[in-house]
């Protein structure tokens, strides 16, 4: 199996694998099987949910509208009903793609869409809870030097971030066959650069990240697939092994996930849909039964 080490030096950073079909083979991954079940519909006042994190208490989440919404954050149950909106003060929504949960319990933003690669005012907003007050961490990206960069080279849009011990792990949302990259920003509010740390080769584009309680398993969400990685928590920095696969979803815009207990998932999508996703069973497992019945 595949180890992808986040930690690599930038020298030894290629693709190793090159994707070759539209499923989940040629990734290093095991390809398994996901039960879906729809528990839910978005609230009317969130028209394009664009993200997923946990939110005050266990069953509810935070979620987002996409690009030039209100700057504000909205609490949902799985069934969608709305529980609280939350004005973040001092931000704007220019292009606000995913959120996530630091350490310390804050709500972090990713306002870091950038579908032409021509913005210069990337930021993650740091939102706590308690104060009401808001930190930003202002970036830009270190390889990235024309605003926009050639066509071939339009890889600084993203969509999916995590916080990992002090540090925000950002995935590039690709519109080229280059591998995805993976970029490390220090929390601290102020002007930061994200440091390009490693390449992941995986095809398509990744529109959501999360990473579980135990901070061993990290998921990625693309249009049609979703990957697992198993995370090493005793490193200091993210450290990431293909794990499993899934076909999901192909055509729909599902651009939030975060972890429920266990193996299971929570998805939302731009049509309004909330999604409970759980592992059932390795395609092999599938495979082998189908083959055990026709004999």
């Amino acid at each position: 199996m595949l180890k992808i080490s986040i930690i690599a030096a930038l020298a030894t950073m290629t693709s190793l694998l090159s994707p070759v079909e539209k499923d989940c083979t040629g990734f290093g991954f095991q390809e398994v099987v996901y039960t879906f079940k729809q528990t839910g519909t978005m609230p009317k006042q969130v028209n394009e949910s664009s993200s997923l994190t946990h939110g005050s208490a266990k069953d509810l989440f935070y979620t987002n509208n996409d690009s030039g919404g209100k700057p504000v954050v909205y609490e949902i149950n799985k069934k969608g009903a709305l529980k609280d909106s939350i004005i973040i003060p001092d931000a704007n929504n220019v292009d606000w793609e995913d959120l996530t949960r630091d350490g310390a319990g804050n709500i972090c933003i990713g306002d870091f869409g950038n579908n032409n690669n021509k913005r210069k005012n990337l930021r993650i907003y740091k939102y706590n809870p308690v104060s009401k007050s808001t930190e930003i961490v202002f970036f830009a990206y270190e390889d990235q030097e024309s605003f926009p960069p050639l066509k071939s080279e339009k890889d600084f849009d993203c969509e999916a971030f995590v916080w990992y011990k002090n540090n925000f792990y950002l995935f590039s949302k690709n519109r080229s066959t280059n591998p995805v990259k993976v970029y490390m920003i220090p929390d601290q509010p102020g002007e930061q650069i994200a440091k390009k740390i490693a390449e992941i080769p995986l095809e398509g584009m990744i529109t959501s990240a999360a990473i579980n309680k135990d901070n061993n398993q990290l998921a990625l969400l693309s249009y049609g697939r979703i990957f697992i990685f198993k995370s090493d928590n005793q490193k200091d920095q993210l450290s990431l092994t293909p794990l499993y696969c899934t076909p999901f979803a192909i055509g729909i815009q599902s651009e939030g996930i975060e972890y429920l207990d266990g193996n299971k998932l929570i998805i939302s999508n731009e049509q309004g849909d909330i999604i409970e996703a759980e592992l059932s069973k390795s395609k092999n497992t599938e495979k082998a039964k189908t083959g055990s019945q026709k004999k």
